[in-house]
């Protein structure tokens, strides 16, 4: 059960013609040494480079992140892999009616079928493959593993695939089209959920693969691949590779040219592996990449400069968020602290406590006014008395038209700079506009599958319909110190308007 030579071989799952960086994925897969395949350029790029080739663990890692070109025998390698993981899985210790299960899940039954048709026909064409096929059904086949014991693999739609993964032990799982399983925005699969899940349920060495073209810039298989890709270890490994890497022989020059031609975000998610954003995406994901910080830590206070606090409030599930923005230079912002309150249906946040912290994380700043929007403001400004946070709250009101075009705009001349904060970056991304009837447009903050409601984005949207002023330049008194004593006198006799008369008098002169 070499999963390469299972790929490959006739009486296997036929794929004679596999590329040098297929066979890799192989071998990666299952922690074979890449041997000569590592000083292919194609299979470094695919890794993340040279560094991350010499990274690669000796052992299967725990999951795997493939994210590929269309049309490159992913749906092969994975039904492979199944049939691997489903007859080499440990059985031992199982009841005697227990059959464990290798799940094949993706969005919906059509795209797990390609997958399952690939393994179905080894199987019942193969004469090697065949000797261990016990059953067929229309959505699943049993097999006898290398034990002795049966085993399922199952073809599973993600819309029904909460109850079905925790059913059964599982010697591995394969969430076909990953990246598109966004969450239950989506209504279909929650992937964050449904992984959790299903990690309780594997068995020792069972593995977790998530393949499929790359899709929208959100998600957990966005979240994974930018943190990790470069980065091979024993828990995860991620494996990126472009059309013209995996399938020269399809992906020509004047192929891809073709596609880009026809239809820009297919050529970049199919051909070229690469996220893309949804047309209805208010801002570009690479700029909102371009505009954070090498690190999330927060900016100590700058004197002279002008400082705006924004809160999103919420209590259960929602976040509660506080956004102070200042002005850098003229034209010119930054986020000088992003943070979050997080609370729930049964613990929900205590309005006085995340007020109190909120004022001792503004009060270094001489912040003492917070603007809001209409949610909870009459009650909150009265805690915020009884809680003697110091605090003023006033009341402000989003345009959406308005705040999105400057939010936009700050974005793309990179005139916005961002803590490296990555619940900020992903509330960002996931911001959509819709045209409004009569002209304009609607911004929407999806529901996310943690609960939250882009409140990083509300926040700061809320921000932009009162962007801070720049920084105030420090004035340099002339008077000497006799003057200075007078208008001292002036003040305490006369009050400060006399004072400040005189004043100007001296600096005049």
């Amino acid at each position: 059960m070499d999963l390469e030579e299972l790929v490959t071989s006739p009486l296997g799952f036929g794929l004679t013609t596999a590329s040098i960086p297929q066979r890799a994925v192989c071998r990666i897969m299952t922690g074979v040494p890449l041997g000569s395949y590592a000083k292919d350029p194609n299979v470094i790029q695919m890794l993340g480079g040279p560094e991350a080739v010499a990274m690669l663990p000796n052992v299967a890692p725990a999951e795997i992140v493939f994210g590929a070109a269309v049309r490159c025998a992913k749906s092969t390698i994975v039904a492979a892999k199944a049939l691997r993981n489903a007859f080499l899985g440990d059985c031992s210790g199982l009841a005697p009616s227990e059959i464990p299960r290798v799940p094949i899940v993706s969005v919906d039954l059509d795209k797990a079928k390609e997958t399952f048709s690939k393994l179905e026909g080894a199987l019942t064409t193969s004469p090697e493959l065949s000797k261990m096929l016990l059953d067929v059904k229309a959505d699943s086949v049993l097999i006898r593993s290398d034990s002795g014991w049966p085993v399922e693999i199952k073809m599973i739609a993600g819309s029904r695939a909460g109850n079905t993964l925790v059913s059964r032990w599982c010697l591995g799982a394969i969430f076909d089209e990953a990246p598109r399983m966004q969450g239950q925005s989506d209504g279909i699969i929650n992937l964050p959920d449904a992984r959790t899940a299903i990690i309780a349920r594997m068995r020792k060495g069972a593995q977790i693969d998530m393949v499929g073209s790359l899709w929208a810039p959100s998600g957990l298989v966005y979240k994974l691949v930018t943190e990790h890709f470069g980065k091979p270890t024993a828990d995860l490994v991620v494996l990126i590779a472009t059309g013209p890497m995996l399938r020269p022989d399809l992906y020509t020059p004047e192929y891809c040219e073709d596609i880009k031609r026809k239809d820009d975000r297919t050529y970049e998610c199919d051909v070229m592996a690469r996220f893309a954003d949804p047309e209805s995406a208010l801002l570009p994901s690479v700029d909102i990449a371009a505009a954070f910080r090498p690190d999330d830590a927060q900016q100590n206070p700058e004197p002279y400069h002008n400082y705006l606090a924004v809160m999103d409030p919420a209590t259960r599930g929602n976040g509660w968020t506080l956004t102070l923005l200042t002005c850098t230079a003229p034209d010119r912002y930054s986020v000088a602290l992003a943070v979050e309150w997080i609370g729930s249906r049964s613990e929900p946040l205590r309005p006085s406590t995340v007020l109190r912290e909120m004022s001792e994380l503004l009060t270094p700043f001489g912040v003492f006014d917070v603007w809001t929007d209409q949610h909870g403001y009459d009650f909150l400004t009265d805690i915020a008395d009884l809680a003697n946070t110091g605090l003023t709250f006033h009341l402000c009101e989003r345009d959406d038209d308005t705040s999105s075009k400057m939010l936009l705009r700050l974005i793309e001349e990179r005139r916005l700079s961002l803590p490296r904060n990555r619940t900020l970056q992903a509330d960002l991304i996931a911001i959509k506009r819709r045209p409004r009837q009569g002209g304009g447009s609607i911004i929407v903050l999806p529901l996310t599958a943690d609960g939250r409601h882009c409140d990083y984005a509300a926040s700061l949207l809320l921000a932009m319909g009162r962007l801070p002023e720049a920084p105030s330049v420090p004035v340099v008194s002339t008077m000497t110190e006799d003057e200075r004593i007078a208008v001292e006198f002036m003040e305490q006799r006369y009050g400060r308007t006399a004072a400040d008369r005189l004043a100007g008098e001296f600096e005049a002169a």
